[in-house]
């Protein structure tokens, strides 16, 4: 369900969340990574993050998805 998810949100949302929360860079590496400021990388964090969460609620009504 989570790869489906990402598969679905912008490119630029996926490659920070991937990055960031999958090959765990921290976010002013993964700003190195991509050519963006630090601040941007958090905005698209926070953006996809919330993405995610409204996709994995749709594949799964009912269940509470709560960010760490």
């Amino acid at each position: 369900a989570l790869v489906a998810a990402l598969k679905k949100l912008p490119e630029a949302q996926r490659q920070a969340i991937v990055l960031h929360h999958i090959a765990d860079l921290p976010v002013h590496q993964v700003a190195a990574e991509v050519g963006a400021p630090t601040g941007t990388i958090k905005a698209r964090l926070a953006r996809g993050r919330a993405a995610l969460a409204e996709l994995l609620a749709e594949d799964n009504p009912g269940a509470v998805w709560k960010e760490a």
